[in-house]
């Protein structure tokens, strides 16, 4: 494998079998994961994404998980069963809590090493108090771990553009504080509905300001395919991976502004983007494989996509992977 695809790719992919538009019964999304783990192309392929109240039903697939190494979860948090920020400290535990259940159900064949927790507006918008949470929630994390998990939580940036700043001054200070890369933002990139995708500026705009923030994130939702694309079903211009993920290396690398990340995330022809020996390329910009490498591990994490085949169908269709 060349050195750019193996930096941008790898660990790139979190299936997300059982959420729409994919929307698969827990059976056949787990036997796909494993299928993906044992298959060729398992080093793009991260972990499976299930809520926490799905864990216990995953019991009954531990043959799934026999095979070395340990399979991976992210787990989506429990809601919180009413607002304010001890209630999502709250559910965050709970899920904490399941989670470690399962994992000693199934000793040695299963890590949840990742949380997803959605943020409320209100405690998004407060990074002072934020960044307390995530404080005792890393606490919680390392409390009887060899390897602390770690956690996204999903900014409401869509409905409420202002928080992104904030989360992202609480996320850098907490993990400042841990000493270690303990959480990320998580940016919801798409939806089943036109209202649930975000426009190039209000993206570009949230990226950078994760970045000048010193937050990392993870995506997720409507990115199926590398480039901009049109989607009947949704009624709308959806995002591509390599649009967000490279546009992020790039605001990385190089300094972009939100205005020309803009302009990368909106570019739908691949004749101006490489991905080879020589690293990631957009037009007259480019990036050496160690700086893919970097970006991706300090700053672009991953992305939650219901399909892993759509994704690279059209990787070999660009040349990119075999």
């Amino acid at each position: 494998m060349s050195p750019g695809p193996r930096a941008f790719l790898a660990d790139l992919v979190d299936y997300a079998g059982l959420f729409p538009p994919a929307a698969l019964d827990l059976g056949p999304a787990v036997r796909n994961f494993a299928a993906y783990r044992g298959g060729a192309d398992a080093w793009m392929l991260a972990r499976f994404i299930v809520p926490a109240g799905r864990l216990d039903d995953l019991d009954a697939f531990a043959d799934l998980f026999a095979a070395a190494p340990p399979a991976r979860f992210s787990v989506l948090g429990h809601a919180p069963e009413e607002g304010g920020a001890e209630a999502w400290a709250a559910a965050a535990r709970r899920t904490l809590d399941d989670a470690r259940a399962f994992e000693r159900r199934h000793p040695a064949q299963v890590a949840c090493d990742r949380f997803e927790l959605r943020l409320p507006a209100a405690l998004a918008s407060d990074a002072d108090r934020l960044a307390e949470a995530l404080g005792e929630l890393d606490a919680a994390f390392r409390d009887g771990a060899a390897t602390p998990p770690r956690a996204a939580v999903e900014v409401p940036f869509l409905e409420h553009p202002g928080t992104v700043g904030p989360a992202a001054q609480a996320v850098a200070d907490a993990n400042g504080r841990a000493g270690r890369p303990a959480f990320a933002l998580k940016l919801r990139c798409g939806g089943v509905t036109p209202d649930l995708v975000p426009g190039v500026e209000a993206l570009a705009e949230a990226l950078a300001t994760a970045r000048d923030g010193g937050a990392p994130f993870k995506a997720t939702a409507g990115l199926h395919h590398p480039f901009r694309n049109d989607d009947e079903a949704v009624g709308a211009t959806m995002h591509g991976f390599v649009n967000v993920f490279g546009g992020a290396i790039l605001a990385r690398v190089h300094g972009l502004s939100a205005s020309d990340l803009a302009e990368v995330l909106d570019d739908a022809d691949a004749a101006h983007w490489r991905l080879d020996d020589d690293g990631l390329g957009w037009r007259s910009l480019q990036t050496t494989p160690p700086e893919v490498a970097d970006a991706r591990e300090q700053f672009a994490l991953s992305y939650g996509s219901c399909s892993f085949d759509e994704p690279r169908e059209d990787l070999r269709a660009l040349g990119w992977i075999r």
